[in-house]
C-alpha cells in the first residue's frame, strides 16, 4: 500500500491560494480583505485600474511580449501622478503585499520624499492593512522591515530613507523578484532614480512610483515626458476619487482658481506649468510654440 497523503494544513493550503495571484494583484486585494462592498468598501476605480496595469504588464513580461516591437522590456515601469487624498498609500500596501505574498524570496525597496513621510505614512499605512488581512500572519512588521514569518533574513521589505550619500541602497541585485517602491517621487532626487535604474535589467522587475506631481523638473517628470515610452502612466483628478473630501477640493477651487497651478497639483494630478525660475511654462514648450 502507497504511503497515505500527508494533511495539507490551513497556512499551506492560504499559501497554495496566493500563489494563484502571481499575475493578478486585483484578485489578491479581493480576496486577502473582508470588503463589504454593498457598503461601498473595496478598491476604488483608479486603484483597480492600476492593479490590472501591474498584472497585466507582468503577465506580458514573463512571457517576452512587454514593450515595443523594437523595444522588448523585461522590467516593468507605473507611474501614478495625482491629488491629494485619492488613498495611494492603501494602494502601494496593496502592491506590496501582494508582490511578497506571491514571489519566493523578493527584494522589496520602499521610499518616500522624507523620512517623517516614510516611518508615519507609507509604512504605517502597510502596517495596518497587514493587520486586516487573511494572510496578515505570514508576515512581520516591524520599523524598518515587513519579512515572511520563517524567512527574516532572505523574504522581505526594507523600508529606506533616500541619501545622495547612500544612493547605493537603491542598487539591483541578482534576486529573481525585485520591487521598488517611491512614494510622492516627485521630491526624490535624480540620483536614487539612476541607481535605482541598474535593477531594470533583471527580468521580473517592478518599479512603482506615485506621487503629487510638484515638481514640473526631475526623473517623475520626465515619466510622463521623454521618459513615458517606458512607463505606463497614469493621472488622477481627485475628484474622480470616492474617499477625498470633495468640499475642500471645491473650496480650492474657489479660492485659487480652476486653472492654477495649485489645483493642477493638488487637485488634477497635473504637473505645475512653472518653477519659480522657469519664464515659458511647461505645457506650452511641449506644444511646440512660445
Amino acid at each position: 500500500m502507497g504511503k497515505p497523503a500527508r494533511d495539507i494544513s490551513p497556512d499551506e493550503q492560504l499559501v497554495q491560494i496566493l500563489a494563484e495571484f502571481v499575475y493578478d494583484p486585483l484578485g489578491y486585494v479581493y480576496f486577502n480583505w473582508g470588503w463589504d462592498f454593498e457598503a461601498g468598501e473595496g478598491p476604488d476605480k483608479w486603484q483597480a485600474d492600476v492593479l490590472n496595469d501591474i498584472g497585466e504588464a507582468m503577465r506580458l513580461a514573463a512571457a517576452g511580449q512587454y514593450g515595443e516591437a523594437e523595444e522588448k522590456m523585461a522590467s516593468v515601469r507605473i507611474a501614478v501622478a495625482s491629488g491629494h487624498g485619492i488613498g495611494k498609500s492603501a494602494l502601494i500596501s496593496w502592491i506590496l503585499k501582494w508582490f511578497a505574498a506571491t514571489r519566493p524570496h523578493p527584494q522589496i525597496v520602499v521610499t518616500a520624499n522624507t523620512k517623517n513621510q516614510l516611518e508615519t505614512k507609507t509604512w504605517r499605512e502597510l502596517a495596518k492593512w497587514n493587520k486586516k488581512a487573511r494572510d496578515g500572519h505570514l508576515f512581520k512588521w516591524t520599523a524598518t522591515r515587513f519579512s515572511r514569518e520563517g524567512h527574516h533574513e532572505t523574504w522581505f521589505a526594507a523600508a529606506i530613507p533616500w541619501s545622495k550619500e547612500k544612493s547605493e541602497a537603491f542598487a539591483g541585485t541578482h534576486e529573481a523578484h525585485v520591487l521598488f517602491l517611491f512614494d510622492e517621487a516627485s521630491i526624490i532626487d535624480d540620483i536614487i532614480w539612476e541607481v535605482a535604474e541598474g535593477a531594470m535589467t533583471t527580468p521580473g522587475t517592478l518599479w512603482v512610483a506615485f506621487g503629487n506631481p510638484t515638481q514640473n523638473t526631475g526623473r517623475f517628470r520626465e515619466c510622463f515626458g521623454k521618459f513615458r515610452h517606458r512607463w505606463i502612466t497614469r493621472q488622477i483628478d481627485s475628484r474622480s476619487a470616492k474617499m477625498v473630501n470633495q468640499a475642500q477640493v471645491q473650496q480650492w477651487i474657489e479660492d485659487y482658481g480652476e486653472d492654477s497651478d495649485f489645483v493642477r497639483v493638488r487637485v488634477k494630478g497635473w504637473f505645475p506649468r512653472a518653477s519659480v525660475a522657469q519664464f515659458i511654462p511647461s505645457d506650452v514648450v511641449e506644444l511646440g510654440c512660445c
